[in-house]
């Protein structure tokens, strides 16, 4: 067995709360909210609590469009062109809801969809009467343009919308939405861009983007609270789309031009607070190390190292270009004999309980079921990680097996 003296976090961990006897790895599942962030919501708690209408009536609403016009400017989207919503699948779910389908249409995704949003469709399917058609990007992967093809091959006179991930969660790959959107929306073909962990990974200009619809989370990236994401609806398509839940429909006089988003103000008695501590999110990431670029430079440079190190010591090759690659990246682990099930919700690999149980690691494996199917563990990459943390994976990955084969 490896030393159990367990590799330090960078110096930037001491901002977060995370438990000294694990080693994160896995920042991409649910983020991890620093100390700082967390307090400051804790304040706003106490700001709502120690006056509830007050707080509700007379305070939250410009609150609440202060927040989302910080937020808009750093995603690059006019604020009455975005809207608050707990997590990305609940904006999916509020475009794909809203929208009207004729029997027989088809919305066109890809192999590497997040299974929430393919579940989404599959049952709206359903009700609605549309069909799932599923392009299959390979993977491993040679370039970019391989996802494009796959969509293009499997694109027809039926299809209405496409939906396709902007970093995909288990392959962890950067897709080409920019070329994705321009040509499907330049054919009439509506475009849903799941960017659930593109907020603070990747420089965002929705606006420019001119996708009809994107969602995106602010709890992983830029590291705000639980339940913290934006819903972006391109203006020429808001009359279509509706909040999930109707309560209060803001029904006090506003400009035409903020009208949509008002109607999202308010589903009904809620905590607020995690929208309301995004700008603050927002300012504190940016300067943990200086700026967005710097944070973002550092997590991009430790992942293609780290993935480089594994894939070594593991003698594998890597599955995508550094190109498609950000802060998260999959290693192969093992090829798997047995008949693919499919994965399901809290699924736990045995190797990653290994990882866990005996070496004190948190990193998620998935079984993929692509051209060749394996065994495939992804790195997420935050401040708080360090090199060292990356090495210890390596000689843990390598001594099981040792002790496997």
């Amino acid at each position: 067995m490896l030393n159990q003296s367990l590799p330090p976090y960078s110096n930037h961990s001491k901002h977060w709360a995370l438990d000294p006897a694990t080693v994160f790895l896995n920042h991409g599942s649910f983020g991890a909210t620093p100390v700082e962030v967390l307090n400051k919501q804790a304040t706003l708690r106490h700001q709502m609590e120690s006056e509830p209408v007050r707080f509700m009536i007379r305070e939250l609403e410009p609150l609440w469009w202060e927040a989302k016009s910080i937020l808009g400017k750093f995603v690059g989207a006019d604020p009455n062109h975005i809207v608050f919503v707990r997590n990305a699948t609940m904006g999916v779910n509020t475009i794909i809801h809203s929208l009207q389908f004729n029997e027989g249409d088809e919305i066109l995704t890809t192999n590497h969809i997040y299974g929430a949003c393919l579940h989404t469709l599959n049952e709206y399917a359903k009700i609605k009467k549309f069909k799932v058609v599923i392009a299959e990007v390979p993977f491993p992967i040679a370039d970019e343009e391989a996802v494009i093809t796959a969509l293009r091959s499997k694109k027809s006179s039926k299809t209405k919308l496409v939906l396709i991930d902007h970093i995909t969660s288990a392959t962890g790959l950067i897709f080409p939405v920019e070329k994705i959107v321009r040509q499907f929306e330049e054919e009439g073909i509506e475009v849903l861009v799941d960017g659930a962990h593109a907020p603070g990974f990747l420089d965002l200009n929705l606006d420019d983007l001119a996708a009809s619809y994107y969602v995106g989370n602010c709890h992983k990236w830029i590291c705000s609270p639980k339940g913290s994401a934006l819903l972006y609806v391109r203006p020429d398509k808001q009359n279509k789309i509706m909040p999930l839940q109707f309560s209060h429909v803001y029904d006090k006089k506003v400009d035409e031009k903020s009208k949509w988003s008002a109607s999202f103000f308010w589903p009904g008695t809620d905590d607020f607070t995690a929208y309301l501590s995004i700008p603050f999110a927002i300012d504190f990431m940016g300067n943990l190390m200086g700026s967005w670029s710097a944070l973002q430079t550092y997590n991009r440079e430790l992942c293609l190292s780290a993935r480089q190190l594994i894939a070594a010591r593991l003698e594998t090759a890597l599955p995508a270009p550094a190109a498609m690659i950000g802060n998260l990246s999959n290693i192969l682990i093992s090829p798997v004999n047995q008949p693919y099930e499919g994965p399901y919700f809290n699924y736990i690999h045995p190797i990653q309980e290994k990882l866990f149980q005996e070496y004190k690691i948190e990193v998620p494996i998935f079984t993929l079921p692509f051209s060749t199917r394996a065994n495939w563990l992804r790195i997420a990459v935050q401040a708080y990680n360090s090199l060292e943390q990356y090495e210890y994976l390596a000689d843990a990955l390598y001594e099981i097996r040792a002790t496997t084969t």
